[in-house]
């Protein structure tokens, strides 16, 4: 059973019924970003699994340094012995091979003969780890490029530790009022503005996130300052400084404001809508209804029971169209116009 979300503006409560949504800040892509799809891949990969590219550019042929002492030392062996027991002699000619000790001398030949043509396989082996040697040099080369791809898309990231906690709660409202909008049946179903939304969403999002990293990169630093000091420059400066921070945050918390809203009037719209559908599903066999009634009562008061469900309907469908609009208004004042590039 899908739980209700519940958002929150100011100090009201909206609740929508929503699969869960979840709390946990995103990390946040410049939807203008020029990057290839293997960056795209890369980097989503690297968000999906923070332990995957870890660690800095290395030059490749140092992957296959472990190998090559145990694969070479043992290739080496392999032709050593080989080179040994190529012509050894062990039975003796003269030798009665009737006898117990001529048995033996021969079938010890035989086994230093199988050994000797298995060991004449060691090229094959050595040339096994060549290649295992290769394909360990260029696995690391591709990880040298993946890890490039990464730290050139950086800057076109926002990361949950790149924001402070006050920053972080932010950006998951925000993103949690997006979800709720492109979740909504009235959404999914084109009531809204769909295309508009699926365009304007990703952009107000990195919007937001890069107000907010900016906004916490100064917090951080005005962190680092004294708090209290007898100076009293000083002491203007800081409070100064901490104004302007709280100006900033305060600006970006109306955007996220303005969001929420929308997602309320969405929301609002979505309750209207369901029930719209089910006065419809209700009233959808109303002939049916019209002649039980009739046949069991009088006929003008089978006329006024499917009547008064008829205005039920208006009223609710009326109803709906007026929460469709509130939710359009919303939309117009979380997501002002930009260009259509």
């Amino acid at each position: 059973m899908a739980e209700r979300a519940v958002f929150v503006q100011g100090e009201e409560a909206v609740t929508e019924s929503k699969k869960p949504a979840d709390s946990a800040v995103r990390p946040v892509l410049d939807p203008d970003a020029e990057l290839s799809d293997a960056t795209r891949r890369a980097l989503l990969q690297a968000l999906e699994d923070p332990r995957r590219y870890v660690g800095r550019p290395a030059n490749p042929l140092w992957a296959a340094v472990p190998l090559l002492p145990r694969g070479g030392a043992g290739v080496a062996a392999a032709a050593v012995l080989w080179w040994w027991t190529d012509g050894l002699e062990i039975a003796d000619s003269a030798a009665d091979p009737s006898t117990l000790v001529g048995v033996l001398d021969q079938k010890l030949q035989k086994a230093v003969d199988l050994v000797h043509t298995l060991l004449a396989l060691w090229p094959v082996a050595a040339g096994f780890v060549a290649v295992v040697c290769a394909g360990l040099v260029a696995d690391r080369a591709l990880y040298n490029r993946q890890l490039l791809r990464i730290a050139s898309a950086q800057q076109h990231l926002v990361h949950p530790k790149d924001l402070t906690a006050d920053a972080q709660e932010l950006l998951t409202r925000a993103q949690r009022a997006m979800t709720a909008v492109l979740d909504s049946k009235v959404h999914r179903e084109q009531w809204l503005d769909a295309q508009r939304n699926e365009a304007a969403f990703p952009r107000q999002e990195w919007a937001i996130a890069q107000d907010l990293r900016k906004y916490s990169r100064v917090a951080r630093k005005d962190q680092r300052a004294p708090q209290e000091t007898d100076n009293s420059t000083v002491a203007e400066l800081l409070t100064s400084r901490r104004r302007v921070l709280a100006t900033s945050l305060h600006g970006i918390e109306r955007r996220v404001a303005a969001l929420e809203a929308y997602a309320s009037q969405v929301a609002e719209a979505d309750a209207r809508y369901a029930e719209v559908r089910e006065i419809e599903r209700l009233t959808a066999g109303s002939d049916e209804l019209l002649d039980l009634l009739a046949r069991t009562a009088a006929d003008d008061l089978a006329v006024a029971e499917i009547d008064a469900l008829t205005d039920e309907a208006a009223v609710v469908a009326s109803t709906f169209t007026k929460a469709l609009k509130s939710a359009k208004q919303a939309a117009a004042a979380a997501l002002p116009l930009q260009s259509a590039a």
